[in-house]
């Protein structure tokens, strides 16, 4: 069980990797006044693999849950990880609708 235990934990640390690379990445492009094209291509399809971390991690954690005796440790895991993550898409989701907004207004 322990083997296992180490293992889930391994697992949720290569997640929380993940939300550390899109959030470096938002950072990157966030403060652009505008995003290219491509930029934006770019975004939308890292955002749609980003949006499945999610699940995913529910899943490990509610296995690392199950094995642990102290709870309080693991759900302080999960509280930073949403915490983390649902800022994240916010972000997303803020810097996808303003270039929509920008490019609409464009003129040809």
């Amino acid at each position: 069980m322990a083997d296992q235990l180490k293992t889930l934990i391994k697992r949720r640390s290569s997640m929380k990797s993940k939300l550390t690379i899109f959030n470096n990445y938002l950072n990157l492009i966030k403060d652009h006044s505008g995003l290219s094209e491509t930029q934006r291509y770019d975004l939308e399809e890292r955002f749609s693999k980003f949006e499945c971390l999610y699940a995913d991690f529910d899943a490990l954690q509610v296995e690392i849950e199950v094995l642990v005796e102290d709870a309080d440790t693991v759900l302080a895991e999960r509280e930073e990880f949403e915490t983390q993550y649902f800022r994240l898409v916010a972000l997303a989701r803020s810097v996808l609708g303003s270039t929509s907004k920008l490019a609409g207004k464009r003129t040809y």
